[in-house]
C-alpha cells in the first residue's frame, strides 16, 4: 500500500485512536483527551477507539471512559476480537468456527450467525484463537486438527503476555504459538501491528486509508500498523515512546506531539 500524502490533520475525516497512553494512563485521563473527543464530535468526524484485546471488552472500555469523563457508545469502540469475527462473517458467511477463547468470544461468534464447531475440529471452516485461561490439550488438539484439515487459521493477536493487576500472565499469543507449532501453519493476525484491525475499522466507518489517521503511543505497534494500512500516522509521547527512542527508530510517524491535547492545539490553529 502506498503512503498517503501529508495534509492538515483537521482536514481528515476519520480518526483511529489507541487508548492506553493516548487517552488515559491507568486511571488518569491524559491532558486534552476529553477536549479532543469533544472536537471530533463537534466537527462530525468519524472515529473509533481500537484495542488489541482478544475477548469482548468494548463494554469495559466504555465504562472506563465514562469513569474518566468521556461518554461514548459501542459504535465508537472496536476490539480485535470484534474485528476478527466481523471479518470472518463477511468472508465466510454461515461458517463453522472452532473457537479457542472465553465465553464472550463464543457469544460474539453466534451473534454473527456463525456456527460453533467445538469440540469437533474436523467440521470447522475457520479456527479463531483468542485468550483462553482454561486452554488445555483437548482444545489444542481440536484446533490443530481443524487447521491441518484446511480450516483458515485466524489469531486475534500475538501478544505473548497479558498485564493483570500486579502480574503478567500468558496472553493470546501463547495459545496461537502452540497451535502454530503443531499445525505448521502461520495464522492471519487481526490485532496491531498487523493492519487488519485498522482495515476492518475503516470498512466499518466507510472510510478510505488516505482520509484516516492512526493515533497511538507505540512505534512498533500503533505506528507500524498505520503505515501497513496506508493511513496517516500520529505519535503521542504521553505513553511508551520517548523522543530519544523515536530518533533512533526507522519508523517515522507523519506527526509527533507531546500528547493529544497538543495535537488539538495545532489543529485549532488552522
Amino acid at each position: 500500500m502506498s503512503k498517503p500524502e501529508q495534509i492538515s490533520i483537521g482536514q481528515l475525516t476519520t480518526f483511529l485512536i489507541d487508548l492506553d497512553g493516548v487517552i488515559y494512563r491507568g486511571e488518569e485521563l491524559l491532558p486534552g483527551a476529553d477536549k479532543f473527543i469533544a472536537w471530533l464530535e463537534a466537527n462530525q468526524k468519524k472515529y473509533l477507539f481500537l484495542t488489541n484485546n482478544s475477548f469482548a471488552s468494548e463494554t469495559q472500555v466504555i465504562a472506563k471512559l465514562k469513569r474518566l469523563g468521556i461518554t461514548v457508545d459501542k459504535t465508537h469502540v472496536l476490539g480485535a476480537g470484534q474485528a476478527a469475527v466481523q471479518n470472518i462473517a463477511r468472508r465466510f458467511p454461515a461458517a463453522s468456527v472452532y473457537v479457542v477463547g472465553e465465553p464472550p468470544l463464543f457469544d460474539l461468534v453466534r451473534e454473527h450467525q456463525l456456527t460453533i464447531a467445538n469440540p469437533d475440529g474436523h467440521t470447522a471452516n475457520v479456527v479463531l484463537v483468542g485468550l483462553d485461561r482454561t486452554f488445555d490439550y483437548q482444545k489444542l488438539k481440536g484446533a490443530v486438527i481443524a487447521v491441518r484439515s484446511g480450516a483458515t487459521f485466524v489469531a486475534i493477536n500475538r501478544d505473548p503476555l497479558l498485564p493483570v493487576v500486579g502480574d503478567l500472565i500468558p496472553g493470546c499469543g501463547a495459545m496461537v504459538a502452540a497451535i502454530e507449532a503443531s499445525s505448521e501453519v502461520q495464522p492471519e493476525v487481526i490485532g496491531k501491528p498487523q493492519p487488519m484491525l485498522l482495515l476492518e475499522a475503516l470498512h466499518s466507518l466507510g472510510s478510505q486509508p488516505e482520509e484516516a489517521i492512526m493515533i497511538g503511543d507505540t512505534l512498533g505497534v500503533d505506528i507500524r500498523a498505520g503505515i501497513a494500512a496506508s493511513t496517516h500516522t500520529l505519535l503521542v509521547l504521553s505513553g511508551s515512546t520517548t523522543r530519544a527512542s523515536l530518533e533512533k527508530s526507522t519508523l517515522k510517524p507523519d506527526y509527533v506531539y507531546e500528547n493529544i491535547g497538543a495535537a488539538l492545539e495545532e489543529i485549532l490553529k488552522h
